[in-house]
């Protein structure tokens, strides 16, 4: 990218995440896309040839970047619907925060909330996971086992048939077809994406959309994560990256569920997503100790919590996951290009020593949208 593309990325970068722009404008204007011409940093690049570009560039390079967990922060709380007349404006201090978020934890932890909001185990999960680590079954008794369960079979077609998997025009309408054409290595994304889809709660309210922006948000995150992990780290890890980024979200949901019932909790959208955020994984862990889910899917959970990558190709590609999520459905919001968007993706993924096809991953991306 030249520096004039940079600073443009940059400066429309800055706009979203410097305050919130999104999330907090959002109630107040229709989104609309911002183009790199409309920042007005091609019209400050100051003339004197190479040495004023590469002055640029490397402002540029150095600049922040914003993060998965910033960026989702604003994705969820344009999903939640204020109140007339409340805007989505950052009222809680720091104190309220804390309060708010020790009074989450101790709801959240209560066994009678656990019993009805904790997602049941399903039934197939054991027998599934030790056939897909199992090298000597094969694909046929895979889809045998699936076939057990009407509901998981009809749920396995339709993803195998969704844009983002899907590998050939006509639709595919059997499990067995469906085994043959993605294989093993490709029916492991697939299987577990319908073993762990919730039934997400409907509502009205300003909770009413947020659940289906979440399971959005996870879908795309583990989808990414689990490319860049079979990437780097092979099958195994690939399987490990894309449990720990659907049980974070399943721990999300279960989250807004609270806050449905204590809507007192979280006086306004940033407050929610804020919530979301420190909340999410906690319940993310009951959820696999409920399941008596293995060890490693249990610590996996944290290795996207900090933002410091410490050469781990996991923490690696679940937090880029998170960044990809994020900017798809910014972009699909209208708020960024998708040129923008791949922009900031390369760039963060090219900082934080994240490797894989980014331009493949993120034209799969787009194209799964439409």
């Amino acid at each position: 990218m030249d520096a004039a593309g940079w600073a443009a990325v940059v400066a429309g970068m800055a706009a979203v995440v410097g305050a919130g722009v999104w999330a907090l404008s959002r109630a107040a204007a229709t989104p609309r896309r911002v183009h790199p011409a409309e920042s007005g940093t091609q019209a400050h690049v100051a003339p004197g040839g190479d040495g004023a570009e590469q002055a640029q560039a490397a402002a540029a390079a150095a600049a922040p970047l914003p993060t998965g967990r910033a960026l989702t922060r604003d994705v969820f709380a344009a999903a939640v619907d204020a109140a007339p007349g409340n805007s989505n404006a950052i009222r809680t201090d720091d104190a309220a925060y804390a309060a708010i978020v020790a009074a989450c934890a101790n709801l959240l932890s209560r066994p009678q909330f656990q019993a009805r909001h904790l997602p049941r185990r399903p039934q197939l999960l054991p027998r599934l996971m030790r056939a897909l680590n199992d090298p000597e079954v094969g694909l046929d008794q895979i889809a045998q086992i699936v076939g057990e369960d009407p509901a998981l079979s009809a749920n396995l077609l339709r993803i195998a048939n969704s844009p983002y998997y899907r590998i050939q025009r006509s639709p595919v309408e059997s499990l067995p077809r469906a085994a043959a054409l993605l294989g093993l290595d490709g029916m492991r994304p697939v299987l577990v994406a319908a073993l762990l889809q919730p039934v997400l709660p409907s509502g009205s309210g300003p909770f009413g959309r947020l659940p289906e922006v979440i399971w959005e948000h996870t879908r795309i995150a583990a989808d990414v994560a689990t490319w860049l992990a079979r990437g780097q780290r092979g099958a195994d890890e690939a399987l490990v990256a894309q449990m720990a980024a659907l049980l974070h979200g399943l721990g999300a949901i279960v989250v807004v569920q609270l806050l449905r019932e204590n809507a007192h909790l979280a006086p306004d959208p940033v407050t929610v997503a804020r919530v979301l955020e420190e909340q999410a994984a906690p319940m993310a862990h009951r959820i696999a100790q409920a399941w008596e889910l293995p060890a490693r899917f249990e610590a996996a959970l944290d290795a996207p919590q900090g933002e410091a990558m410490a050469g781990d190709p996991l923490a690696g590609a679940l937090r880029a996951g998170r960044m990809a999520a994020a900017l798809v459905l910014l972009c699909r919001a209208g708020r960024w290009t998708p040129e923008q968007g791949l922009a900031l993706l390369q760039a963060w993924c090219s900082r934080q020593a994240v490797t894989g096809d980014i331009d493949a991953i993120w034209a799969r991306l787009m194209n799964s949208g439409e």
